[in-house]
């Protein structure tokens, strides 16, 4: 019976490690992960939920990475919208407040059409992104927000009538 060399059984695992090394590697990332790229509203929510349970801190100078890990958003209240639903540009250029209520990125709704991963915007001011009705006379509703330095990530029951200078905004790349 013929016996193998060491350095033959060398090449020999060497070979097969990178065979299944290559059937096993995980996919390139898909096109759809690229900022400004379709998303659906479970999508959103799970990137808003990511970043919740990171308890990412509030900043207007500092950036976090989304859960991909990739792309990273300034971490106030207009970068952590544009965080959940994609947008760019990503770093501290992510879209202000002002820049989200802009036909660029969204387009204006009812307050009675709002669903989970569209979002409340005071231009200038303040964004928070909504996830869901809180009762049958939808006037409360669950929200996630960078709210502030001192409270950080939200997610809670709001009253809609707190938000009524606020805009109803659906982001472009929303898919249903």
């Amino acid at each position: 019976m013929p016996t193998m060399s060491r350095r033959t059984m060398l090449r020999s695992a060497l070979a097969t490690t990178m065979i299944a090394a290559a059937v096993t590697a995980a996919p390139a990332a898909p096109a759809s992960a690229a900022p400004n790229d379709p998303i659906s509203r479970a999508d959103v929510i799970a990137r808003a939920q990511n970043w919740m349970d990171r308890n990412v801190q509030y900043s207007q100078t500092g950036t976090a990475t989304g859960p991909d890990g990739v792309y990273s958003w300034r971490r106030d209240c207009s970068g952590f919208v544009s965080m959940a639903l994609k947008l760019g540009p990503t770093g501290l250029s992510a879209p202000n407040t002002s820049a989200l209520a802009t036909s660029t990125y969204s387009f204006g709704i009812s307050r009675a059409n709002l669903k989970a991963g569209d979002f409340l915007v005071d231009p200038g001011n303040h964004t928070v992104l909504f996830q869901k009705w809180a009762n049958a006379d939808h006037t409360q509703f669950w929200l996630y927000e960078e709210s502030n330095s001192t409270s950080d990530m939200n997610h809670r029951i709001a009253n809609l009538s707190t938000y009524a200078g606020y805009l109803a905004r659906r982001a472009n790349n929303i898919r249903d």
